[in-house]
């Protein structure tokens, strides 16, 4: 992967210089990475994170970076630090870094779509119509159903000084041994150059999405319907149903039950059991219900 120098992107703003990578969160562990900082919390994060090279942060926040790290002062960081990984994206062909290819044991049906920068392993098969995008990693035995999207760039916009501005997703997405995802399933890819992965022999089932740098664990049931938003993760064994939606950033441990049409905006426990909207204990929920159609 390139490596990119601070002053020569923001060469107005650079108090310190610094050789970075990649743009990324405050707690990524990819290294020589830049974040940016708007709050005491991300400060600390990114302070203790070996893997960040430089910051972007604000005057309020700037003497208290970490001397050790670049650091570029501006007005709005957020602002600077995503007209940064756009520019480097498309200017500066900011990626993952993987082998592409099409192994001779995969199966492609000819309607599909297959980018020219993805890798499809032995025994991979993808079905009519499916897309799969740049800097997806098809695994072995992997099935893709029909009209399924791999690699979709998922809703990332912020609005900065009251017009719209269109986060660029740098990253790819890996489905590991036996993943199944079936007809109009959506996984989108990760915002920066890491990956959404999906877990091996895990299904996401018909119309399920899995949203942008999310990782599920092994053997995870994403019933139709289904929506994990960005960046949350599952651990394994995890069951979502049908219909059910999950925030972004959350943590669902593993072997943790979502029933159908929940809606879940906070973190699960291993072996937790979670229904309505909002989501929480099941056995609680149910007992509540009961009590209201008894009055």
């Amino acid at each position: 992967m390139a490596a990119f120098r601070l002053s020569l992107f923001l060469p107005e703003d650079t108090r310190r210089d610094a050789v970075f990578r990649q743009t990324q969160f405050a707690n990524a562990d990819a290294v020589e990475s830049i974040c940016y900082v708007k709050t005491v919390k991300y400060l600390h994060e990114a302070n203790a994170n070996a893997a960040i090279a430089a910051v972007i942060t604000g005057p309020d926040l700037a003497d208290q970076v970490d001397p050790a790290k670049g650091l570029a002062i501006v007005d709005d960081p957020e602002c600077a630090f995503y007209e940064l990984h756009n520019r480097l994206f498309l200017e500066h062909g900011m990626a993952p870094e993987m082998t592409f290819g099409v192994a001779p044991g995969a199966r492609v049906h000819t309607t599909a779509v297959v980018s020219e920068k993805c890798y499809i392993a032995d025994g991979a098969e993808v079905g009519p119509g499916a897309v799969i995008e740049p800097y997806s990693f098809v695994g072995p035995g992997v099935m893709v159903g029909p009209g399924a999207v791999i690699g979709a760039c998922g809703h990332n916009s912020k609005k900065f000084d009251g017009r719209m501005f269109r986060v660029a997703h740098a990253g790819g997405v890996r489905l590991e041994e036996g993943v199944q995802v079936l007809a109009g399933a959506v996984i989108s890819k990760a915002v920066h150059t890491d990956m959404t992965t999906v877990g091996k022999g895990t299904v996401v089932s018909v119309r399920a999405h899995i949203g942008h740098g999310c990782r599920t664990g092994r053997n995870c049931i994403i019933a139709g319907g289904a929506q994990v938003s960005g960046y949350t993760t599952l651990g394994d064994n995890v069951w979502v149903g049908p219909g059910a939606v999950i925030g972004n950033l959350l943590s669902i441990g593993a072997d943790a039950r979502i029933e159908l049409g929940s809606a879940v905006v906070r973190d699960v426990g291993p072996g937790e059991v979670v229904s309505g909207n909002f989501a929480y204990s099941h056995v609680r929920h149910v007992r509540d219900h009961a009590a209201k159609l008894s009055k």
